[in-house]
């Protein structure tokens, strides 16, 4: 019987009733005594790590929980992380980038109701959670409403429906149906196409993200003065949610925005343009909105959400040489 190792954080599937609303209140021994049939899927020991509404959870969360893969790494055959739903897209993204040559499976889960709530969605999700995690397939996944996606694929759809999460723009991974975890061979058509980059063989905790990193949802009407705000502010990167296929407004437009890209690109701030819609990513050298864009130096996220693009960008900076003149504090806000 395979060995699983469940990390709590928190989040609505471990929360109870108090005075102020739902709060996290039960530890990982109680999230298993809850559902017994998870004994027989595995062996479990828990890890209390954290106790955080979501909401709460900052990318030192991310680091935290990436150390304590690493140091239980050779001692469980997979891990199940237990995690609040508002911020997991975030979270699993981050792993997923965070965990370099990992050869076992890491599966995120959480629920829509508590545990502890009449029809909630727990156990159903945990079930599917440890199935995976039990099954092998080495990689950072989601396990909800009876799926499994992959981490930087994961996007919240629904804040009240138990099918609240998507995978954006690749197949799901797997099912579970009557108990058996059953894959996606579309899925592994898509992973044979789009292989993910390994090192070596030893696993590598990529922890170094620097937090200076802002989203922007373009609008009509939205000012030059926003975004230099946001550099004069000691900003590094900007994800630029556009219209459409990806497209910023230029010339010919009384909003046009390119003097703020280039006093941004000119101020060494990185700039990932990415889309409003949820899905087919951004296509930037199609129209002359996005290839001018492209010129004046944004770069195409493609087919990432936004919230992977953010991890990406916090990693890249974090993880990018500065020059000896730049700004102390540009050296100095960064999760060790």
């Amino acid at each position: 019987m395979k060995k699983i190792l469940l990390i709590a954080t928190g989040g609505t599937i471990a929360s109870v009733q108090t005075a102020d609303g739902l709060m996290p209140g039960l530890d990982g021994k109680g999230l298993i005594e809850h559902v017994p049939e998870l004994r027989n899927i595995c062996h479990i020991d828990t890890m209390e790590l954290m106790k955080l509404d979501s909401t709460n959870i900052q990318p030192e969360h991310w680091v935290q929980m990436a150390r304590a893969l690493e140091a239980n790494y050779d001692k469980y055959d997979g891990f199940v992380i237990s995690h609040g739903t508002d911020t997991m897209a975030f979270t699993s993204s981050a792993l997923y980038y965070m965990l370099e040559n990992l050869a076992k499976p890491v599966i995120i889960t959480g629920s829509q109701l508590s545990l502890t709530e009449e029809g909630s969605d727990a156990p159903a999700n945990l079930i599917t959670a440890f199935t995976a995690a039990a099954k092998g397939r080495p990689g950072v996944y989601l396990a909800f409403y009876g799926r499994l996606i992959q981490g930087n694929t994961v996007k919240k759809l629904h804040t009240e429906q138990f099918y609240a999460f998507k995978s954006i723009n690749v197949p799901e991974v797997a099912v579970l149906n009557h108990g058996e975890l059953e894959f996606n061979p579309e899925y592994d058509q898509y992973l044979a196409q789009n292989p993910r980059h390994s090192s070596g063989s030893r696993l590598i905790i990529r922890d170094k993200l620097d937090t200076r990193v802002a989203v922007v949802d373009l609008i009509p009407g939205y000012k030059n003065e926003y975004i230099t705000a946001l550099v004069d502010a000691g900003c590094r990167g900007i994800v630029l949610n556009l219209y459409g296929a990806g497209g910023i407004p230029g010339t010919e437009s009384p909003g046009n925005l390119l003097p703020a890209i280039d006093y941004a690109i000119a101020k060494g701030v990185k700039l990932l343009g990415a889309t409003q819609c949820i899905n087919d990513g951004v296509n930037m050298d199609r129209y002359e909105v996005g290839i001018t864009a492209l010129k004046h130096g944004v770069v195409s996220g493609g087919m990432l959400t936004s919230e992977a693009m953010v991890v990406k960008l916090m990693l890249e900076l974090g993880e990018q040489p500065l020059s000896s003149n730049a700004p102390a504090d540009r050296r100095t806000n960064h999760c060790k």
